[in-house]
């Protein structure tokens, strides 16, 4: 008896602290109602206790879908030892808003009962940002993909946006305001960027009246307010853009913040609260109480998330610091992560820029003595590229190692990141640059550069709507070149052939092993090649193209027979031409 009474004190201390320990919780019975939950779920939900006790769980959930009724049992179907641990769902507050959750519930048996602990925590602002920033990168890469001049700024402040609202909507973290403050690494500053936010309570109000219908989602309601300039043009973002701090400024308490790396919550109870830096922020923002997160990436303190509820007076409670601090990781990840991206798509702008701008030259150069015009435009070029292409290899690399292999962009960005290393050696090599040199294996794997030229050239033979025969054996080994020169190879008469073709031609490429040596055919349909064509091919700016340079094949022969490989060629006009070269195996 006594045992029993002890383990009856026990369970109500616990339940009774159960707000202490888990912050949204609710009790379901057999019958799948709720019988009891936590103020915060009440909060969050926006019912009372009294308008949701012995209400169905369903309730809670969006309306008009019909496999809400067997939500609880598939939860319960697929837990584990009567349990299940972060399960992303979504909830219907009173108000109609919907709201994403991660909920873990737990079986418990009381009485020869049967009840589920449910708990739960809103992750909607946290979803909604990542969705946004998964939409962005995806056009940012189909920008960079498809090499189109478009401005990506446009991108960087959709992810501001989204930010702000994120943390005072509704939807989302439920401040009165917010501001945002962002490292500038040129100037060393720390500088107010954006806010949002009513300037009075009445501005509130009519804030409040407009989006009585508006979306209930919160994507939804960050493009409404982004449609709406409710982001825009208003007092707070005018408070925020004063502040212009020098990050050597150590002894200013946002500096201070930012460079400790550790939120702080100022109020009357705050140990600094009538220092002269920190009242000069209050009196900045006309607030006495307020949050402040530094936005930390890899290390580095990028900037600064100020919150408050000055508008309406509400305290800030440990809730609202759990949910700013979690929510600072995930926006800060997205803009850093937009910045890159934004950053390599500029770059790759500025090689676009520097081509026009050498091919704008071209015809005064090739009026100049041959060889020293050609030989002056491919050194121009080299230079003018390699500057750019290290910036857009700097980018591309730091992305890549954030990336999972599992991602969406992981593919791609390898590619892009194989293909600028490749270029650079390339470039090294023209320019004869000894310092940049690295020592290189002097093998490769030969199917491996074949896709990735192919990959290179995907666009180009699509629009010309040419086909492509591509045969190679299996497990063939590594053959002895440096993969940059094995590139260039390939990449110079697969670019041919498709010049050649034109349009609506047929390409044939095999790779196949031959005793101790790999051999190469690359075969087009198109008009082929004359005697006299073909006794000049290989000399020094020979060609027959309008715009062609005359040195694409004298580089490929000269790598060839430096790598000790072996080159032929046979030609048939009206029927179309086979390079074959060999490199012997390791």
């Amino acid at each position: 008896m006594r045992g029993v009474t002890k383990q009856m004190i026990y369970q109500e201390i616990i339940f009774k602290n159960l707000d202490n320990i888990l912050q949204f919780w609710m009790l379901i019975d057999a019958q799948e109602q709720i019988v009891h939950w936590s103020k915060s779920a009440a909060h969050q939900l926006g019912y009372s206790t009294e308008e949701i006790t012995n209400q169905p769980f369903t309730t809670l959930l969006p309306k008009g879908n019909a496999e809400n009724l067997f939500f609880l049992k598939r939860l319960k179907e697929g837990s584990h030892s009567g349990s299940i641990v972060n399960q992303k769902a979504r909830f219907q507050q009173k108000n109609g808003v919907l709201i994403d959750v991660e909920l873990s519930t737990q079986i418990l048996h009381q009485d020869h009962q049967e009840y589920l602990l449910l708990s739960f925590d809103n992750i909607t602002e946290v979803e909604e940002l990542q969705k946004l920033v998964n939409l962005k990168m995806k056009e940012i890469h189909q920008q960079v993909h498809a090499y189109q001049s478009k401005d990506c700024g446009d991108a960087i402040q959709d992810v501001l946006d989204a930010v702000l609202v994120s943390i005072t909507a509704g939807q989302g973290l439920r401040f009165n305001r917010a501001f945002l403050l962002l490292v500038d690494e040129k100037s060393q500053t720390l500088e107010g960027i954006q806010a949002i936010g009513p300037e009075s309570r009445e501005k509130a109000w009519e804030i409040y009246q407009e989006l009585r219908d508006a979306p209930k989602t919160l994507t939804e309601m960050i493009h409404y307010c982004h449609s709406q300039q409710i982001v825009h043009d208003n007092k707070v973002n005018q408070l925020v853009k004063k502040i212009s701090l020098p990050l050597t400024e150590r002894e200013h308490f946002l500096i201070h913040v930012l460079q400790d790396q550790k939120y702080q919550l100022i109020n009357h109870e705050f140990s600094l609260f009538n220092t002269p830096s920190v009242r000069k922020i209050r009196e900045l923002f006309q607030s006495d109480e307020f949050i402040l997160v530094p936005m930390v990436w890899h290390g580095y303190s990028t900037g600064l998330i100020l919150a408050d509820n000055q508008i309406m007076g509400t305290p800030i409670t440990n809730l609202h610091i759990q949910g700013l601090t979690r929510f600072t990781d995930t926006a800060t990840n997205a803009i850093e992560s937009m910045k890159l991206l934004v950053g390599l798509e500029n770059s790759l702008h500025q090689v676009k820029r520097a081509n026009i701008e050498i091919r704008e030259n071209q015809t005064q150069i090739v009026q100049q003595e041959k060889l020293a015009a050609k030989g002056q435009l491919v050194t121009q070029m080299a230079h003018e590229v390699r500057g750019p292409l290290s910036i857009i290899g700097g980018f591309a690399r730091r992305i890549f190692k954030q990336l999972k292999p599992e991602e969406n962009f992981f593919d791609p960005l390898k590619r892009i990141v194989d293909t600028v290393h490749t270029l650079e050696c390339v470039l090294n090599d023209i320019l004869d640059d000894k310092q940049q040199k690295v020592i290189h294996q002097p093998y490769c794997d030969s199917v491996k550069l074949i896709h990735q030229v192919m990959g290179l050239l995907e666009e180009e033979i699509h629009q010309r709507e040419i086909s492509v025969n591509l045969n190679m054996q299996g497990d063939l080994p590594k053959v002895k070149i440096q993969e940059h020169h094995l590139f260039e190879i390939i990449n110079n008469l697969i670019k041919n052939a498709i010049e050649a073709i034109d349009q609506k031609g047929l390409l044939s490429i095999s790779v196949k092993r031959r005793e101790q040596n790999v051999d190469f055919l690359i075969q087009d349909d198109g008009p082929g090649l004359t005697v006299t064509t073909m006794e000049k091919m290989f000399s020094p700016f020979f060609t027959t193209k309008e715009e062609g340079t005359g040195l694409g094949l004298v580089v490929v022969k000269k790598i060839i027979d430096e790598q000790g490989g072996s080159l032929d060629v046979t030609s048939f006009v009206g029927k179309g031409s086979t390079f074959k070269f060999s490199f012997p195996t390791i």
